[in-house]
């Protein structure tokens, strides 16, 4: 439980540390339109920018050069024009550039019925990863959305936690409802485990605008991804 929940203090806001398992790999990605033409991860995405993640080798690019390419997720493609905004190693952080029929484009791209389409059940998954003995339910839309769904030792959902672009809300029994924004990412490898570790800057209060886009996606969620029991408890618990 510790590696999962820690409280990080400073003199400006409240952060929040939290260590999930991580899928070894996901199907959006970001396709370079020019020079080496490289084939970038999308780590995590929203409405005005992205996190790429670089698997093959190094780049080149800086704080402040503009990058250009297309959005790829099964079939759904998206042109982009954006500015690098920081770098990481093999890791970058992009700013749309924006204008209303691209806005108009991605809306439509991160839409809710769009994010249930391509949900994952990686519980139900035969590949051999290593999942905490408690997590119950863990859906995945690649760079989109996590959602995982823990269980107490005896029986009976004790938390559950959802990523959703850079939201974060979480539900936990005798605490209630949170809501944040990531702040940083980073892989935690291990030749045995793969997981990733999130900052979240929690907010003064629940938000309620992150809270209904919640609600928004698990209402769509089907059975087969998510038993009847368990979504209507997320719901309930998420005041719908």
């Amino acid at each position: 439980m510790e590696r999962h929940l820690s409280l990080i203090k400073t003199d400006y806001q409240e952060l929040e540390k939290r260590v999930f398992p991580r899928f070894p790999f996901g199907f959006m990605i970001f396709k370079e339109a020019s020079g080496a033409k490289m084939v970038f991860e999308v780590k995590d995405i929203s409405l005005t920018g992205m996190q790429l993640s670089f698997k093959d080798g190094t780049h080149d690019y800086k704080v402040g050069s503009k990058i250009e390419g297309e959005l790829h997720w099964r079939g759904i493609n998206v042109s982009i024009k954006a500015r690098i905004q920081w770098v990481r190693e093999a890791s970058l952080g992009l700013a749309f550039d924006s204008s209303i029929s691209f806005e108009e484009k991605m809306r439509s791209f991160l839409s809710f019925d769009n994010i249930v389409s391509h949900i994952k059940p990686l519980h139900k998954t035969d590949m051999s990863i290593d999942l905490p003995n408690n997590l119950m339910f863990w859906l995945k839309a690649d760079g989109v959305l996590d959602l995982y769904v823990w269980e107490h030792a005896s029986a009976g959902i004790s938390r559950f936690q959802i990523l959703m672009m850079e939201h974060f809300i979480e539900w936990e029994e005798g605490v209630g409802l949170k809501t944040g924004r990531v702040m940083t990412q980073r892989d935690l490898d291990t030749p045995l485990s793969l997981e990733d570790e999130f900052v979240f800057q929690i907010d003064d209060s629940a938000v309620a605008e992150k809270i209904e886009m919640a609600l928004g996606v698990v209402r769509k969620i089907s059975d087969d991804h998510l038993p009847t029991d368990a979504k209507e408890f997320l719901i309930y618990k998420l005041g719908g």
